[in-house]
């Protein structure tokens, strides 16, 4: 039994925008780099940078949890055949 067009566009654009909202959290929690002069190392744990350019500590915001969640139960439904 195949699946009808309107199914498997479906399908489509909610894996689509499935991965667009991965995209955007992947961008919104991404480390920052220092970009700029070469400073001493000390001077970069000052303003809250390692020493090879990256930011110090975890940059995921604690409003995002829940959409990280969300994000989990949604590869969990994903891996499901759909039928």
């Amino acid at each position: 039994m195949t699946q009808s067009m309107y199914l498997r566009l479906a399908v489509f654009f909610v894996r689509m925008d499935i991965k667009r909202e991965e995209a955007q959290w992947r961008k919104a929690h991404r480390r920052l780099r220092y970009v700029g002069e070469p400073l001493s190392e000390h001077l970069l744990r000052d303003i809250g940078f390692e020493k090879d350019g990256l930011s110090i500590g975890h940059t995921v915001a604690p409003q995002y949890k829940a959409q990280r969640e969300i994000a989990r139960m949604r590869r969990k439904l994903r891996l499901n055949p759909t039928t």
